[in-house]
């Protein structure tokens, strides 16, 4: 299974994610992840937040997607960079539910923010075997190794758990 094939849906045999791991019950649960790409899926009208999870101390496994569906809105804010990558560390995270709405406001270092709005969220926590112990530096490293070194959407991934919000469905 690839990262893509999460975005097109969260099979429901995973097992549940304990609740300091899930992010729509302990915001904290996202800080020190940094946000390494924004898949977006206009056919499927969902968003895939791709994660960096090697220097996080509140997650397992290596990398995340945290999947926004039925999305009406997305939005990413964030100041002009000295570096052409830029680890965007997760500082703080806002997740808002009503009774068919779902929103998720996540604030990074540098200065950025991201937010989705849409019905339903999950969030799977994966492991990915290709990836390094160490994420690349991405200040020195060249860009081919920076760009081997993070996963992306055809990133081969062991799915550790799962976190669905409230209206989410299994697959």
């Amino acid at each position: 299974m690839n990262v893509n094939d999460l975005l097109i849906g969260v099979r429901g045999e995973l097992p549940a994610l304990p609740d300091e791991e899930n992010p729509f019950l302990s915001t904290d649960a996202l800080v020190g992840a940094q946000i390494t790409r924004i898949l977006v899926d206009v056919l499927g009208g969902a968003v895939g937040v791709l994660l960096e999870l090697r220097q996080s101390s509140r997650l397992r496994g290596t990398t995340a997607l945290l999947r926004v569906t039925g999305v009406v809105q997305q939005n990413w804010l964030s100041t002009r960079t000295a570096n052409e990558f830029t680890a965007w560390s997760i500082t703080g995270a806002a997740v808002h539910r009503g009774e068919k709405e779902f929103q998720l406001v996540v604030d990074c270092l540098p200065v950025g923010t991201l937010r989705v709005v849409g019905s339903a969220a999950d969030f799977t926590l994966l492991k990915a075997s290709a990836l390094d112990i160490a994420p690349p530096d991405y200040r020195s490293d060249p860009r081919a190794l920076v760009r081997v070194g993070i996963a992306n959407e055809s990133t081969e991934v062991e799915p550790i758990g799962v976190a669905r919000s409230a209206g989410s469905c299994c697959c």
